[in-house]
Order: C-alpha cells, then structure tokens, then sequence
C-alpha cells in the first residue's frame, strides 16, 4: 500500500501528518494552502501515482540501471493499492468532481486508487453531501478524526498510541479553540511554533520544510510529564504538557533541529548555513544564464543579503545569486563578478549597486512550481539579447 497525503499548512495539518507518519511505512506528503495550491497539488499526486505504477509495473532495476522487465503471460503479478489521503482542506465542488473523474479513469485503467478525505470544516458540507469518500466532522479538528479514524481502520502499537493520543488531543483543543480542553495553552504554543518557523522556504524547500515542522512537533513529547495536582484541562494518565517548559526551551530546541551547536553559534549562523547546505543541493537544477554569467536562481526566500553572500562565497562557479518573491520582485547579489545593477537595469527595469541591486518582472505571474519562475526569469534574461538583435 502507497499512500499520498496532502494536507492543509497550520498546526492542524502538519499535525494530520504527524500522525500518518505512524500509520504507514510508504507514505509521501504533500502541503497547500486553500485556493489555485489544491488543484495544483491534486494533480501532482495523480501524475506522481501514473509514474510510479509506470516504474513498478514495467522497469527494475539492474546494477543501479533501470532495465524494462518482460513478465511471463502466466504470472500474476500483485495489483499494488494507492490511497490519496487528503485532510483539514475542504475541496470545492469543482475540485470534488475533477479528483472523483481522475480516479475513476484510474480505476478503468486497473489501478488501485482510493480517495479518503477527512475534514472538518463546514463549507465543504456540499461536496460531502455528494461524495462518499469525503468524510466530514465538525465536532473534532482534522488531527483527531485522522488519528481515529486511522486508528480504527488500520490499528496501532498500544506504545505509539501512549505519547501520540495527548498531541492529538492538545492539537484539537487549540483548533476548535477549546479554551478548557486538554493542553490548551500548550496547543497555542504550538500553533505560534508551527505558524512561525518559516527557515526553510517551502517552495524551495518542500521536503525539508514539511520535516522540520514535524521534527519540531516531535520535541512536545518530551514536555508532556507527570503532575501531582490537577492542571488546567486535565491529565491523561497522570501527566500533562508543560506550555511554559516548552515555550522557554523552543529557541534552544530551534537550533538543535537545524543542526547548531546552542552554545558556540548564533542563530542567523546556524539558520544560514542550514539554507546554504539545502542550496547547494540544487545547483543543476536552479542555474540561470546572462551573457557569460551563471546564477543560482531561488524563489521566495526573502532578506537574501546574509545567505547569498554566503552561498556565493562556498560556491565559486556562481557569478550573482537572484531571488524571486512571489509577488515578482527580484533581489539580486554578486561577489564581485558580475554587474547585478546593470544586469538589473537591463532586465528588470531596475538598479542600485555593482554587487547588490533590485529590479521587478512586469509580466509576473505567480505560480507555486519552481519552473514556472525559472522559465519566466530566464525569458527576461534573455530578452537584452534579442533586443540586441
């Protein structure tokens, strides 16, 4: 069983994933925001599920090449199941009906697909009322009905359920905002935590940004110790969470997860280096091209004086390092070897300094794929030469 879980970006939909994570052994996650993100992410998940049916079902893999496999007309090869999982996003009736078409046609092709969604908010009550895999509680967050609803489906070690049942029970007291719930005040810790912890862009870093949120989230656990009188919202098994522990240990904790050393390094250092190490990793895929000049093109990572500087030091085959916000503003950093002002100047109708300068793309559209930006900044980058033409 694979299974592809797309989820909302607060507390309440990372913590749906957090969840999973204990349910399934081959799970791959996807995030969005309400509006143009969902469908976006919708046919992510269905060409993601066609490529992998694709490669399991025709291709192996020989000395780390893959090879096509002919499968004898006797064998019957087992029929994989894939669940899309969707959870604290409710889906627009237009949205509903695309999914349920795109996977019946699946079906009609003998693949294994089951739609599971599993919500809580009230303006999906529509395409619940239509669509028999669209579940919809308003009386729990999405963390809780995913937990029960997993755990009645599927089961879970006795051990997992001990410390994972009271984050789930927190995280449904600040989403339905529970003022007298079980670890409420944790819960708005929590949720500040969530909501905040942006190092990592997750347009340029969708992955790593998604496992730092939960990596973060883990750390509740060991928060969550034994009280000898009552506390505000209740104990579960004798204990409960310590909001004011936690809340004065999130900085340390912050930089434990990032890879820092808490006591010899700043944050800015360790959050910097962190970024420059996941730049680095895609360097191929993020090269731009003016003239004689290579750039690292990134997309909305904001204040980039610090880790472009940086970058470009460690990195020495880079000529100007350009970000990209999403509203079409562009920043733009040198060490030395290129001109970005007038690259800037030519380019995006902008200025200032030899080796830093801004400018903006007139045409800009906003799109959540990396490549959309990079087709549209390398079209502009371009542009000086047909000009020249």
């Amino acid at each position: 069983m694979k299974v592809y879980h797309l989820s909302h970006i607060d507390l309440d939909g990372y913590g749906c994933q957090f969840v999973s994570r204990e349910f399934f052994k081959d799970i791959t996650f996807y995030n969005a925001n309400y509006g143009r993100e969902v469908m976006v992410r919708l046919q992510a998940i269905l060409r993601d599920i066609e490529s992998h049916k694709a490669q399991t079902e025709s291709v192996s893999m020989l000395f780390g090449k893959p090879v096509k496999v002919e499968r004898e007309k006797s064998s019957t090869p087992q029929k994989e199941q894939f669940i899309i999982l969707i959870t604290d996003l409710n889906l627009t009736l237009n949205e509903s009906k695309f999914l349920s078409e795109q996977v019946k046609e699946l079906k009609m092709a003998q693949v294994d697909v089951e739609i599971v969604l599993l919500d809580h908010h009230a303006t999906g009550e529509e395409s619940a009322n239509m669509y028999s895999w669209y579940y919809l509680d308003i009386n729990r967050c999405a963390t809780k009905i995913t937990y029960e609803y997993l755990l009645d489906r599927f089961g879970l070690d006795t051990s997992v359920q001990q410390w994972l049942k009271p984050i789930v029970e927190m995280i449904n007291s600040v989403d339905i905002w529970l003022e007298d719930g079980f670890g409420f005040e944790f819960g708005k810790v929590a949720m500040s935590l969530i909501a905040s912890s942006n190092e990592f862009n997750r347009f340029m870093f969708d992955d790593e940004n998604r496992n730092y949120k939960l990596k973060l989230l883990d750390f509740a656990r060991n928060f969550f110790i034994e009280y000898s009188t009552e506390k505000s919202g209740g104990l579960i098994d004798g204990k409960a969470f310590d909001e004011v522990g936690f809340d004065n240990a999130l900085f340390f904790i912050k930089k434990e997860v990032l890879g820092g050393n808490k006591d010899s390094e700043t944050m800015d250092n360790i959050i910097s280096r962190a970024q420059v190490k996941l730049l680095e990793t895609k360097k191929e895929q993020c090269k731009v091209y003016f003239e004689d000049k290579v750039g690292f093109l990134s997309y909305g990572m904001g204040g980039i004086s610090v880790v472009a500087n940086k970058f470009l030091q460690e990195n020495e085959e880079f000529d100007f390092y350009m970000d990209v916000s999403n509203r079409g503003n562009v920043s733009l950093r040198s060490n030395g070897n290129c001109d970005v002002s007038a690259l800037s100047q030519m380019c995006f109708n902008g200025g200032g300094h030899k080796n830093a300068s801004g400018g903006r793309i007139g045409s800009f559209r906003w799109s959540f794929v990396y490549d959309d930006i990079k087709t549209q900044v390398q079209g502009h980058l371009q542009m000086k030469d047909e000009w020249e033409l």
